[in-house]
């Protein structure tokens, strides 16, 4: 699975779900900025560990974030280590008291 999403200044990042189920983001950014639990590309997105990752169709929540530090000069990117969310519950699209006549 790939999937891009826009930075608010309209750079791409690429998320790739990788083979062991993590998934490896990358784009184009001046800087970044990470620390522990923490990765933020200039003009997003933030990921911080231990929340949900809302770019992606699987509830996952973000265990770990490893730096990816030989990209090329301009590009940023990290590799998100997530588990299933066990919490998320998945609504449906219509209840039934939407369904009634009034």
């Amino acid at each position: 699975m790939v999937k891009k999403i826009k930075s608010r200044y309209g750079d791409e990042r690429t998320i790739t779900l990788l083979e062991n189920g993590s998934y490896k983001v990358e784009g184009r950014s001046m800087y970044s900025r990470f620390g522990d639990g923490l990765f933020d590309f200039e003009g997003g997105p933030c990921f911080i560990a231990g929340d949900r990752l809302l770019d992606v169709d699987d509830p996952v929540i973000i265990e770990s974030i490893e730096v990816i530090h030989d990209t090329p000069e301009g590009v940023a990117g990290c590799i998100l280590h997530v588990k299933k969310d066990k919490k998320y519950v998945k609504l449906p699209k219509k209840s039934n008291w939407q369904n009634r006549k009034s």
